[in-house]
């Protein structure tokens, strides 16, 4: 099942205007860090391709991983000799092959009908799924998986769609002879097994282990690719077992009318020796909720069932919120009856200051104005946005996850603040800070967005490249972004196989950064683990 890291570099040219003029006038230097990472929203499982691209981490030992997630359901005594361990081989349970439960299953499946038996059940909402508990006859083996799971070289995954770790597919970790006997089990009597009782051709295999630790996720996605016909998770999660408060549960989601995911309708929590799968469809919406344990990892063998007759598959048709980022609505310059200097910190609209900034976005074409407003309408406008103001959940959540405030009826003091961003005044002095001309036909869109733990907005489809705008970005309400995990906002340059991170702009409040994009943009996912329990962010795009 899809269960799957990009090169970070800091918005760090700042300008700010705290201090005496000298101060105010420096340029922070870029501060960079190499990391890289995927293109794809989803996860591919066979790695020759894109193992090159990622950071590896060597897990010997749990004790021996630093900066990184421990593993203590994978601890091996160091005094222990691995020689004098009983060697068990995996089978599936008897009871699983007998004809008679194999015939009652496929009963239930081709009806569609949900059922129980014998440690198994079939979910067919929101879509079909089976749950197989005690799957293998001799779980004590798992015990041995959990064991090599410290020899592997671990990928991180860090991208829009997930956060976690993963290995390369199973087929080349042959100096793992357990894994190795796992696999071929998979590739063979597993995948006979669901063949027979789903009565769906199955051709190949393809396996990883993944482990997701404290803060790790898996967002909304469907699994559909090319010849994916089934998804199957094999959960080892060790004698003390998993519960519900570590979060890690695979969810199932609804679909809304228009065919697109909708609310979580089911939760199923990992079980020691649990074999999930279900067939990949248009209606396979499905995630992997984040794991807020700091004492355990959530361990698996999971991939897909492959076929040589793919399935077609339907995709539903996007309807963006009509007044929001991705919507029609544009918004041409207006009038604006009120001065800038009542809004904006007095250094800012000084001519040598405005020179600086240009000549630095014109080099980097970014920048970080720090302190941008007032302390005073600035506090003003803090208050206001934890006040009771109506907002509207943005979706769907295979594209975005978070909330925008109505525009209609906003207090007056919020009202005029987004007028600002508007006004003609703003665009002049935006084509000041950056030398971009503006035409007549030039127009803005913005979003006043609510974060709060679990939102997030994905790379999604959008036609970013084509869609070259001006930026502006401004945060509310986290005063120390340390207090943050995720809820940063990256740009990403894109291709088939390889997504580097080009900017990361962190949760600063009363900081305006101004970027000009042509490239893609995304918002991780804030993670419920973050001190801080929501902040506000928003963001305009100037068309030239």
């Amino acid at each position: 099942m899809g269960e799957e890291a990009g090169a970070k570099r800091k918005l760090s040219a700042s300008i700010s205007s705290d201090g005496d003029e000298d101060d105010f006038r420096k340029l922070f230097q870029f501060e960079e860090e190499a990391e890289e990472g995927e293109s794809d929203s989803e996860p591919e499982f066979d790695c020759d391709k894109w193992d090159n691209d990622c950071r590896v981490i060597t897990l010997k030992s749990a004790k021996s991983v630093a900066g990184y997630h421990l593993m203590p359901t994978c601890s091996r005594d160091p005094e222990e000799n691995p020689s004098k361990r009983i060697k068990v081989s995996p089978e599936v349970r008897p009871h699983l092959l007998d004809t008679s439960y194999k015939d009652e299953f496929k009963a239930n499946w081709t009806r569609n009908k949900e059922f129980q038996l014998d440690n198994t059940e079939l979910i067919v909402q929101p879509f079909k799924v089976c749950v197989v508990n005690n799957f293998l006859e001799n779980p004590s083996f798992l015990d041995e998986i959990r064991q090599e799971f410290n020899e592997i070289d671990w990928n991180v995954r860090s991208l829009d769609l997930y956060e976690f770790f993963q290995s390369k597919d199973l087929k080349h970790l042959t100096d793992l002879p357990n894994i190795n006997l796992l696999y071929k089990l998979l590739q063979s009597d597993v995948m006979n097994w669901v063949a027979e009782i789903t009565g769906l051709k199955l051709t190949h295999i393809s396996a990883t282990c993944s482990f997701y630790s404290n803060t790790d996720y898996l967002l909304v996605h469907d699994d559909q690719r090319e010849d994916r016909m089934v998804a199957f998770i094999l959960y080892l999660t060790g004698k003390n077992g998993w519960l519900e408060n570590k979060g890690g549960a695979l969810q199932l989601l609804n679909k809304d009318n228009e065919g697109q995911p909708a609310e979580i309708a089911r939760n199923i929590y990992p079980a020691n020796n649990q074999f999930v799968f279900f067939p990949v469809t248009s209606d396979s919406y499905h995630q992997v909720a984040e794991v807020t344990s700091l004492e355990d990892t959530r361990l698996s063998i999971n991939g897909w069932f492959h076929t040589d007759k793919p399935s077609t598959f339907t995709t539903p048709k996007y309807k963006p919120y009509p007044d929001g980022l991705f919507g029609e609505k544009q918004n041409p310059p207006i009038e604006f009856d009120s001065e800038l200097a009542l809004w904006l910190t007095e250094g800012y609209l000084e001519c040598d200051i405005i020179k600086e900034i240009q000549e630095y976005f014109e080099d980097h074409s970014e920048i970080s104005l720090k302190n941008f407003f007032k302390v005073e309408p600035f506090n003003e406008l803090k208050l206001i946005l934890t006040s009771d103001l109506s907002w509207v959940r943005i979706g769907p959540p295979n594209r975005h996850c978070y909330e925008v405030a109505k525009i209609k009826d906003l207090p007056v003091v919020l009202d005029r603040f987004l007028m600002l961003f508007q006004s003609k005044q703003m665009f002049d002095l935006l084509k000041r800070f950056t030398g971009i001309e503006f035409k007549a036909s030039s127009t803005v869109k913005f979003e006043l967005q609510k974060w709060t733990h679990g939102c997030y907005s994905l790379l999604g489809d959008y036609d970013w490249y084509e869609k070259k705008q001006l930026d502006l970005v401004m945060h509310f309400g986290c005063k120390c972004n340390s207090d943050v995990i995720g809820g940063r906002i990256m740009y990403v340059t894109t291709d088939e196989e390889v997504q580097d991170a080009l900017i990361t702009l962190e949760p600063e409040e009363n900081n305006l950064n101004i970027i000009y994009r042509d490239t893609a943009r995304f918002t991780k996912y804030f993670s419920k683990q973050s001190k801080c329990d929501r902040f506000y962010t928003l963001i305009c795009s100037y068309t030239e």
